[in-house]
């Protein structure tokens, strides 16, 4: 990942910010990216915990000129 990511269509600097997903109980949560297919388990559901566990921070950028995102998850951004 680019320290300042350029866009791709436009060639102006991005915008770093970041994404949220509603939860259950209106708690906001970050999302994250994890490796392969998703491992189904009874007590997390459609993620296993071990793949909860090495998952991904994802940070955003946004070209103020097109509105593109990129979407990175950078190496030791776990929990």
């Amino acid at each position: 990942m680019a320290a300042n990511p350029v866009c791709l269509v436009c060639q102006v600097a991005m915008v770093r910010g970041f994404m949220t997903e509603r939860g259950p109980g209106n708690s906001t949560n970050l999302p994250h990216w994890s490796e392969g297919d998703p491992e189904w388990s009874n007590w997390t559901g459609e993620v296993s915990p071990r793949q909860i566990k090495a998952a991904l921070k994802v940070v955003a950028y946004r070209c103020p000129k097109c509105e593109a995102l990129r979407l990175y998850a950078p190496s030791g951004s776990t929990h």
